[in-house]
């Protein structure tokens, strides 16, 4: 183990390798973290007993290159071998494995354009396979990995594997019997495909930007660990909980990780929250997660155990046959109280958002942040209809200043600078996008200035809406900014639309 050392990788690297390749019974080797350049590195927790060799896993961080670096298999007797955090690329052509011993192999964030040929001939029994933190264009996009039919995990950390699974079907193909993927920190919004993955049993979906479960999910049989921490999700939908109760009764066991997703405690999510309470799935932080409260005027963030020991009295609204039953008994109360609840009722956004603008106002004045407009909506020719329904809940009903190009901007003034200008004076901005807006040449430099404005951190929150366009034909100049995106695909179903605006007015406020 030469972990975090502040070796040179000139001179000194090619006497160690070859001092390396002449250790007849070596099993583990690790090169990592070098030279001495990160804060925390990471050391391999290593248990022997009954001479058996335990190494847990641990995460990883990216960093720079220096120098290149020529590396080959040490002995075959090798089990364990990890060589990650080097601050170099992979400059040799091959990494050949003849009739190896090897059973676990991490070659782990390296900054490089290139990476080597992995080719086995023999006997291979390799179960461990991390390529975190070097895109996976490069790693299986290329074909570089061969088909490993031993493999059981699978770790694909911030590879931008997002950018591969639109375009690629077959990605996994060359490790059919994988038990564990993990495919965290990749920006993945949808999934079409990941393949045939019959005995997969657990898939690590965290960190990413899923709204609601991809289809394919629920097309695994022996998924018995589902990790879904860490993205967009408000709710989750019926057909996906009764697939997990399905996994549940049918293998004994199924663990869900919900944790930091921005939850809606609603009448339309009940069927979800009853679930996290009676459910037997096994689930972390016990099913007690953070969710915002839309609720009459019971408009805050609460928790789901609290709102499962008062459930009755959040969603009495919500049951027609409790209204029935109230209208009979309190007739003549309801009545005489109508006019004040219809006011409370209708107002009661506008006097949140009063205070809500006022002590935001308040802050910004500290911060020496001046904002003429709330909201910046760029948009096509197609959606001057749908834009103009935008500008009627944004302003109207919501309260807050939009800024429009038909409307605000000063006639006269160079187009460019004009665009520039009002998204320096918005808080948030709105991207409509439409069939057309692939052929509006403004489209791509509002995408431009609005990835300035946020790295200047004037710019708080970038929302795209999709509107008639299927995400696939999304212009690729948004891939710049998927990071900073809170993406909308607006619905066709009435109901679904009322989530739609209920999901943007949480973002504004």
């Amino acid at each position: 183990m030469m972990s975090a050392n502040s070796f040179g990788l000139d001179n000194w690297a090619i006497n160690f390798f070859i001092f390396v390749r002449k250790l007849t019974n070596i099993k583990i080797f690790d090169f990592s973290y070098v030279p001495l350049m990160f804060k925390n590195p990471i050391f391999l927790d290593v248990i022997t007993r009954a001479n058996h060799t335990r190494v847990e896993e641990v995460q990883r961080k990216l960093t720079q290159k220096i120098l290149p670096i020529t590396v080959t298999l040490p002995s075959k007797t090798v089990q364990f071998l990890r060589i990650t955090h080097v601050m170099a690329t992979m400059s040799f052509r091959e990494f050949k494995l003849t009739n190896s011993s090897l059973r676990h192999l991490e070659l782990c964030y390296f900054d490089t354009k290139f990476f080597p040929i992995i080719t086995v001939e023999g006997f291979n029994s390799l179960e461990h396979l991390d390529l975190s933190g070097i895109s996976s264009d490069i790693t299986i996009g290329m074909g570089r990995i061969p088909h490993l039919i031993h493999l059981k995990t699978l770790i694909l950390k911030e590879t931008n594997l997002y950018n591969l699974l639109q375009t690629n079907t077959t990605a996994f193909k060359f490790c059919p019997n994988i038990m564990i993927l993990d495919i965290s920190h990749n920006y993945i919004w949808n999934i079409k495909t990941l393949g045939q993955l019959d005995n997969l049993r657990l898939l690590n979906l965290s960190h990413n930007l899923l709204d609601n479960v991809p289809m394919v999910v629920t097309k695994f049989e022996n998924i018995a660990e589902l990790d879904l921490s860490h993205n967009q999700f408000t709710t989750i939908g019926k057909k996906t909980l009764d697939w997990i109760d399905t996994q549940r009764k049918k293998l004994g066991t199924f663990k869900l990780y919900l944790n930091d997703n921005p939850f809606i405690c609603s009448c339309s999510t009940t069927a979800f929250l009853r679930w996290i309470f009676t459910t037997k799935v096994k689930l972390d932080n016990n099913g007690n997660y953070s969710c915002w409260v839309a609720i009459d005027s019971r408009n805050h963030i609460n928790y789901t155990r609290n709102i499962a020991e008062d459930f009755h009295n959040y969603f009495v609204n919500c049951d027609p046959i409790v209204w029935i039953k109230l209208g009979i008994s309190l007739l003549v109360s309801v009545l005489s109280s109508l006019i004040c609840i219809t006011l409370l009722y209708n107002f009661r956004w506008r006097i949140i958002f009063f205070f809500f603008r006022n002590l935001r106002r308040f802050a910004e004045k500290g911060l020496d942040l001046t904002f003429d407009y709330d909201v910046y909506v760029s948009y096509s020719d197609d959606c001057v209809g749908f834009v103009k329904e935008v500008q009627q809940k944004i302003e109207n009903e919501w309260g807050f200043k939009i800024c429009i190009e038909d409307r605000d901007f000063i006639v006269g003034e160079s187009i460019a600078t004009e665009r520039a200008t009002s998204i320096n004076k918005c808080r948030h901005i709105v991207f409509v996008v439409s069939p057309s807006t692939a052929e509006n040449e403004w489209s791509r430099f509002e995408i431009e200035r609005a990835k300035y404005e946020k790295f200047s951190q004037n710019l708080q929150k970038i929302v795209v809406i999709t509107k008639d366009i299927a995400l696939d034909n999304i212009p690729v100049e948004f891939s710049i900014i998927w990071k900073d995106v809170l993406l909308i695909q607006w619905p066709v179903e009435k109901d679904e639309v009322q989530m739609a605006w209920q999901k943007l007015r949480l973002w504004f406020f």
